[in-house]
């Protein structure tokens, strides 16, 4: 018994201290491990290539988001303009069925289909008028995708919802704009079907699905990634679907291959470490890498190396082909911005002075009734030079002498309007010549002043004031009108800051936009007044005489 043991304890020596016995032990610390971090990895890259196409296709997504906001806002902003500064509209308002009303109908429903088409808003609008029981509709479409006339009038006799809603009417999602407004209901709707449309053909994945509903998209499941965005206005989402097989191809079924090779490596130990190393660890190194890389915003990156498998030639192609796309989709995505932004700038131009050409028409036919022939040439030539000035040849930047010039014109207008009720003065360092304004911007404010301030019989004190001073250009455009109150200026301030506000005051709201678009947040607009002493309006903004004419010229 005694010879049984001694010789089990000899054997269990012998294997503990023999060659085989350790480099059995070391491959098994060594290939187990790797092996667990290969699935570990493996894994993580698929997780990380799922979660950058979800981040890809949302960041599409959000910027459709955007561009229905942009499109509502304008919807709700023609609709507000046309029936509140539009005499026509006005008229329509009034419901009172007449023959001025018949008349008003046609004029209005023609102007508002020419506005419509200038707008990047709704593809349908409409106006109920239930005291005389008219409705106008328009579909700037022109397909007669739905009958706009019948969804309007059924969905009043149900109660309508105010604000953007989400509708189903004959099979088309419509996002749609109801607004009672004391006497007149009108509103707009979008084709829903036609913007997912569109979202499809701008994303890479050809399973990718997209929709519109009330509610956000069901939790996604393992084949699917669902993902969802509420509308930034309304009460609806954009809901969409991506395929999670597509999105992984090969990569999937790698994965599963590799789980199963984990066993086989430890019944071909020998050889098992190597292979793992060589055709598993370094290919995905590389994958993670690059993942890395285009993680950190290097779009330029692509994996070089050629691949030592089908499957990984497949992700490193994979993987290239997303990273070209990821990087075209930006480009896109920047080109639109800067297309909106070069649009939202015009129309903030054009938007800024409808009320001055009503009042410059309305002293034309005055002055014309009276026969003085003379101002009105001279008006007619100032208007000539406003249009030659806004419609310039495509710049977006005048020097300040252009400015000064229209001001002047305006003054000499205003004069005809009201006799002996303006004294004006200006004072401007020698530099100013030089600078380079957004067209307009102090004329809206001498414009305000004669608008608010002036009166008849009433000498009314204008200063406009320009200084140059380390870098930075300041106007003051003061008046000795009857001013404003510590509350009153307080509220302007806030309204002008807010940027998606409409309606009054939005003259101020386009001016500091303009302002800060070309020079930035550090240029301001500043308002001060006192009740029966007048208003001042400073605006400041930085500007490097020789450096941003040199960019302008380069332009």
């Amino acid at each position: 018994m005694k010879q049984k043991i001694k010789k089990a304890g000899h054997i269990a020596f012998h294997l503990m201290q023999s060659i085989s016995t350790k480099v059995v032990l070391i491959i098994l610390i060594l290939v187990l491990p790797l092996n667990i971090l290969a699935i570990v990895l493996s894994h993580a890259a698929i997780e990380a290539m799922t979660e950058q196409a979800a981040l890809s296709v949302t960041s599409v997504m959000e910027n459709y988001n955007t561009e229905l906001l942009h499109r509502m806002e304008d919807t709700g902003y023609l609709l507000w303009n046309m029936k509140n500064e539009d005499t026509d509209g006005t008229i329509l308002a009034g419901q009172k069925g007449d023959e001025q009303y018949l008349g008003a109908r046609i004029r209005f429903y023609h102007k508002f289909l020419n506005n419509m088409r200038m707008v990047d808003g709704a593809d349908g609008y409409f106006f109920h008028m239930p005291e005389v029981e008219d409705t106008l509709v328009w579909d700037i479409t022109g397909a007669g995708k739905i009958n706009g006339e019948d969804f309007v009038l059924s969905e009043m006799e149900k109660g309508i919802n105010s604000g953007w809603n989400v509708y189903l009417v004959d099979g088309r999602p419509l996002l749609c704009m109801f607004v009672k407004l004391r006497e007149i209901i009108y509103g707009g709707w979008i084709y829903l079907d036609d913007v997912a449309e569109q979202l499809s053909e701008d994303v890479q994945y050809k399973q990718a699905s997209f929709s519109f509903a009330a509610d956000a998209a069901v939790p996604p499941d393992k084949d699917v990634i669902a993902i969802s965005l509420p509308l930034k206005k309304g009460k609806a989402f954009l809901n969409g679907s991506l395929s999670r097989s597509e999105i992984l191809g090969g990569i999937s079924v790698f994965y599963m291959v590799l789980r199963a090779g984990t066993f086989i490596a430890l019944l071909l130990i020998p050889v098992l470490y190597l292979v793992i190393s060589n055709l598993l660890l370094n290919p995905l190194r590389l994958v993670n890498q690059a993942h890395k890389r285009l993680q950190e915003g290097d779009l330029d990156y692509r994996i070089q190396e050629k691949a030592n498998s089908i499957e990984y030639s497949y992700s490193f192609l994979s993987f290239n082909q997303m990273a070209d796309q990821i990087k075209t989709l930006k480009i896109e995505n920047y080109e639109k911005e800067l297309d909106r932004q070069k649009m939202e700038l015009k129309n903030l131009q054009l938007q800024i002075h409808p009320h001055f050409l009503l009042n410059t028409f309305n002293l034309v036919y005055t002055l014309a009734q009276r026969k003085e022939t003379g101002a009105i040439q001279d008006i007619v030539i100032y208007l000539s030079e406003y249009f030659r000035y806004i419609f310039r040849s495509g710049k977006s930047l005048e020097l300040f002498p252009k400015e000064q010039k229209l001001i002047e014109g305006y003054i000499r207008m205003a004069e005809v309007r009201y006799p002996d009720s303006i004294e004006v003065r200006y004072e401007y360092d020698p530099e100013i010549s030089f600078v380079r304004v957004p067209p307009l911007l102090l004329h809206n404010f001498v414009e305000n002043i004669v608008k608010y301030a002036v009166k008849q019989g009433q000498i009314t004190h204008i200063s406009l004031l320009g200084q140059y001073i380390d870098g930075i250009v300041t106007f003051m455009i003061m008046d000795d009108g009857a001013g404003m109150s510590e509350e009153e200026v307080k509220n302007l301030d806030k309204r002008m800051r807010n940027v998606n506000i409409d309606g009054e005051h939005i003259g101020f709201v386009n001016s500091l936009k303009r302002l800060r678009y070309f020079y930035g947040e550090t240029a301001d607009i500043l308002i001060s007044a006192d009740v029966g002493m007048g208003t001042c309006v400073t605006i400041q903004f930085p500007y490097d005489l020789e450096v941003q004419d040199a960019a302008f010229d380069g332009e």
